[in-house]
């Protein structure tokens, strides 16, 4: 199963956000964004990034909680877009308050140029010296000298145009490449299923969290694969929602998930246009579900070859015992 996962709002004033960053005169650094976190490790990957911007610990950034009267006029945490927009406007910042602080630094150190001075793993070099002051100190000097501490980050993602007359124009930053190979067993007497292995090469960029990246690819690929064959929404001919709750409406579960899973990053990619090159991870594994429906196809037509049926989702058990002993399912 090949993926193509275009990555922006295809609204395009939707692709903004804004952070607010502060940096506390106890070297600790405070973070708010747009952006909200759901589980999928997005405030991991924020503070990831302000930390490798400020060039100290990730243990020092805070996320603070989202709060509209912090960062207002915030665009929703969707279309996967959620750790780059969020991750670049913390960057942006985070380069605001480097910029005042270099020249602070080269002061003290009695240089002229200020693009000599560095911040690595919290070590403040000037030049080739290396300067004997903690982060902690330099940045209760800064305060003292009554430099700004706070910095405010707003970004749009670039190039974005798309005309849904002529439907021409660039409508994503870039795009999700991957691919996989899904195995699929059928029961033909009882017509149930089971996934028995998933092999996956997925396209992360240059990953923020390769952990996060990986947990986010497997729990979408379970998704998807319910969605596939799990998750059917019924109405009864008035119209009433028949699953309407998890005794009625089916998805996947531990005893669900595929016997094997295996994941292979792209090795050499191009990366995206995420924060250092990194590449969103959200919505784009959850199509490797798609996956699952040829394979059951595929296991359907190795028990009764020749077999035609046309594309219907999801591919439930009763389903599969329609198709294997009449040939056809209901639509």
């Amino acid at each position: 199963m090949p993926i193509c996962f275009g990555i922006s709002f295809t609204n395009t004033m939707l692709n903004q956000a804004n952070a607010l960053v502060h940096i506390y005169n106890d070297g600790s650094v405070g973070v708010s964004t747009g952006a909200v976190e759901m589980g999928q490790g997005v405030h991991e990957k924020l503070r990831a990034i302000a930390a490798r911007c400020l060039g100290i610990r990730i243990e020092r950034i805070r996320i603070e909680s989202t709060n509209t009267t912090r960062n207002a006029n915030t665009s929703a945490t969707a279309a996967s877009t959620g750790a780059d927009m969020n991750g670049h406007a913390v960057r942006i910042a985070c380069e605001v308050l480097l910029a005042r602080l270099r020249p602070f630094i080269a002061r003290l150190a009695g240089l002229d140029q200020e693009g000599l001075v560095t911040i690595r793993r919290e070590q403040i070099q000037a030049g080739e010296r290396l300067l004997p002051y903690t982060w902690e100190k330099l940045i209760a000097a800064a305060w003292a000298a009554r430099i700004s501490l706070s910095a405010h980050g707003h970004y749009a993602t670039p190039g974005l145009h798309f005309d849904r007359v002529t439907n021409k124009g660039e409508a994503f930053a870039y795009h999700v490449y991957g691919a996989a190979l899904v195995e699929a067993t059928i029961d033909t007497l009882r017509g149930t299923c089971r996934f028995d292995a998933v092999r996956i090469v997925h396209d992360a960029g240059c990953s923020l969290n390769p952990g996060i990246d990986r947990g986010q690819v497997e729990g979408a690929l379970l998704q998807g694969l319910g969605w596939m064959t799990l998750e059917e929404v019924l109405h009864d001919d008035k119209g009433r929602l028949l699953t309407d709750s998890m005794t009625t409406y089916k998805v996947p579960d531990l005893f669900f998930a595929p016997g094997e899973v295996e994941l292979h990053w792209l090795e050499r990619s191009e990366g995206g246009n995420g924060p250092f090159r990194s590449k969103a991870i959200g919505e784009p594994p959850l199509m490797y579900g798609i996956g699952g429906w040829f394979a059951l196809l595929d296991a359907l037509r190795a028990a009764r070859p020749g077999l035609e049926l046309p594309y219907i989702s999801p591919m439930t058990h009763e389903r599969l015992l329609m198709a294997l002993h009449t040939g056809e399912t209901a639509g």
